[in-house]
Parts: C-alpha cells; sequence; structure tokens
C-alpha cells in the first residue's frame, strides 16, 4: 500500500510540474497570431552612403556589387533556387492590392505603377523594385527592412519626416515602424529591399490601415504619418491624389 501511495505521489507531482510549464506541445506562434503591435510613427534612421550595420548580408552584398559593376539589371537579374521557377515573374498589384503579372516587366502595366520581382525567399527574403511616378499606402511590419537604390530618386519618411533617398543610398527600417515611399517624379525609382536575417516571405504580416482599424494607438500613428505628407509632400491620405500622380 505503500509504495502504491509513493507511486501515485510521484505521478501526481509529475503531473503538476508538467501543467506548470505549460501546453507540451512544438508548434511555433506565427506572426499573424500574435496581437496587432503599437507601430511607431517612422523609423528614427534617415539615407545613408554606406551600408547600415543591421542590413549587412553576404546575398544582397553579391548582388549590389554585380549591379554597380554592371554585370546585371532590372532585367537580367537571376533569382535564388528558393523562388519556384513558376513565381519568377514581374509582378505587380491591382487597385484591390490583389498581386498579378506585370506584362512585359513595363511599369506602364501595373495599375498602381510599380512592379517587383523576388530575388530569394531564403536564407533571406530579397527583391528588386521598378517604378515611375506612384502613391504607396503606408504600411509596417514585424521585420525590419532595408533599401539600397539602383536607380532614380524621391523621398521617403524618415525621422518624422520626408528625407530625400537617392540612387547608391542605403536606407534601414527597423520593424513595427511606419514607412512610405511615393515616387514623385517621372523618372521614377528602383531599389533592392531585403529583410535581413528573416527568410520565408509567407510568414510575414504587414499591416496597412484597415488593418489596425479600431486599435485606436495605431490608427493616430498613421494619423500621424498622414498629416507628414500633407506638410511635407502636398498630399492627402493614401487613395486620395490620383490628380497629382497622372499629371
Amino acid at each position: 500500500m505503500m509504495k502504491l501511495k509513493m507511486l501515485f505521489g510521484i505521478a501526481a507531482f509529475a503531473s503538476t510540474a508538467a501543467m506548470a510549464q505549460g501546453p507540451q506541445c512544438n508548434h511555433a506562434q506565427l506572426p499573424y497570431q500574435q496581437m496587432t503591435p503599437v507601430p511607431a510613427d517612422s523609423t528614427p534612421y534617415v539615407p545613408q552612403d554606406t551600408m547600415p550595420e543591421q542590413c549587412r548580408n553576404p546575398e544582397i552584398e553579391a548582388y549590389i556589387t554585380d549591379w554597380e559593376a554592371g554585370k546585371i539589371d532590372f532585367n537580367t537579374i537571376k533569382p535564388n533556387d528558393s523562388i519556384a521557377a513558376d513565381q519568377r515573374f514581374c509582378k505587380t498589384l491591382d487597385d484591390n492590392g490583389n498581386v498579378l503579372e506585370a506584362k512585359n516587366c513595363d511599369p506602364k502595366n501595373s495599375p498602381v505603377g510599380y512592379i517587383w520581382k523576388e530575388l530569394s525567399d531564403s536564407p533571406v527574403v530579397i527583391g528588386i523594385t521598378n517604378g515611375g511616378k506612384s502613391d504607396h499606402e503606408p504600411h509596417f511590419h514585424g521585420q525590419p527592412e532595408c533599401y539600397y537604390v539602383v536607380n532614380g530618386t524621391s523621398k521617403t519618411l524618415a525621422n518624422n519626416k520626408f528625407e530625400t533617398l537617392a540612387k547608391g543610398q542605403y536606407f534601414y527600417i527597423p520593424g513595427a515602424h511606419i514607412h512610405n515611399t511615393p515616387i514623385l517624379n517621372k523618372e521614377g525609382l528602383g531599389v533592392f529591399y531585403w529583410y535581413p536575417n528573416n527568410a520565408h516571405f509567407d510568414g510575414f504580416k504587414y499591416y496597412w490601415r484597415k488593418d489596425v482599424k479600431n486599435l485606436r494607438v495605431a490608427e493616430e500613428a498613421f494619423d500621424r504619418v498622414d498629416a507628414i505628407r500633407k506638410r511635407d509632400l502636398n498630399l492627402g491620405p493614401y487613395g486620395t491624389n490620383e490628380a497629382f500622380f497622372k499629371k
């Protein structure tokens, strides 16, 4: 009888210890299962002429070296093997945010005025854009992001104002910081973009204004960004500037 009591006592102790540790499962929490973060109004960093330490990655550095040496351009650049063969085309968006193919890799065939190519999904997400005069919707995501400008110039949200972003410059955006880079001239803008130390884009969660509806502190951050757009660029909220971008 004493042995049975000891065995039951040990079992009860083990069960209690397991409960204290929480459910015994190996399911990783995905970004879209997490609570919506409250974003900062903008990155505290500004565009710079040297690569920020936070952005260093050998794969993107190799792409940039080849680009600057004239070995590749937007049409000839090749993705790595992590991009499926049936996804190696120029992508764009329709007015409802759906991804579609840009015919002939021409920004003129894009409803929103810009296109991109996916270059890597692993070990780091990398892409390249090409765009003409067009508005971009302010947004944020949990992953930090970096830019390198391959052609053109425009203005980008940095340190709570719109700073010039020009060819040959780098730009670092920490995670959960709203960013916005409307293309303000017909010469356009093209950038390498990458998410340092982050792979597999299908695990990312992008947040637009519509995604933070009723989260008042996040809505207020987007309100402040709209005020900065009006102050610095004389632009209204995204979707209200068709006359400017069509002329």
